[in-house]
């Protein structure tokens, strides 16, 4: 957290860091810190309309405050200052904020062909076995159909079979 400190060397002096660094998407919270009696302040900056919404704010500093400056998610890397001003204007002194892109994560290591066949062909087994389970039952049970000739042998294997259709047409939608 940068410091502002305010008074320490003399009435309204003012002493800045050189430059402080934020990331898009966070805020930047300047510490300042009056060392003498309370006194009026502006912070200020006409080029950061990229970077914030801030522009100009009058504080009144008695001992120690927190000032929050919001910067936007959506902000590109770049640079942009904040003047600090006390005495009416007498004194001014201004520092510069770099703004940091939010950390890219990661991307996911790359497959070989090997693993991506591997991978494509374990998920069309995951999603084809109760398929394949069903064609068979209903072969199975259509078989015993034809040796035994009991129409409920035949029923169940034109309903095991509808399953598996369903089944398969239901895993190719999603």
């Amino acid at each position: 957290m940068p410091e502002i400190h305010l008074n320490r060397r003399g009435i309204n002096s003012i002493e800045v860091p050189h430059e402080v660094e934020v990331t898009a998407g966070s805020d930047l919270v300047l510490n300042l810190i009056n060392h003498g009696s309370p006194l009026h302040i502006t912070l200020a900056s006409t080029n950061s309309s990229t970077f914030t919404g801030f522009f100009h704010e009058n504080l009144y500093v008695n001992g120690t405050e927190e000032f929050r400056i919001p910067i936007r998610e959506n902000a590109s890397p770049g640079v942009f200052t904040v003047q600090v001003v006390t005495g009416y204007g007498t004194r001014r002194q201004e520092f510069r904020v770099v703004v940091r892109g939010r950390p890219v994560p990661a991307p996911e290591p790359a497959r070989t062909p090997a693993q991506a066949a591997e991978l494509a062909t374990s998920r069309s087994l995951n999603y084809s076995l109760p398929v394949i389970i069903l064609v068979i039952a209903a072969a199975v049970l259509y078989g015993l159909w034809v040796v035994y000739r009991a129409d409920i042998l035949n029923a169940a294997a034109f309903v095991a079979l509808l399953l598996g259709v369903i089944l398969a047409w239901l895993r190719q939608r999603s």
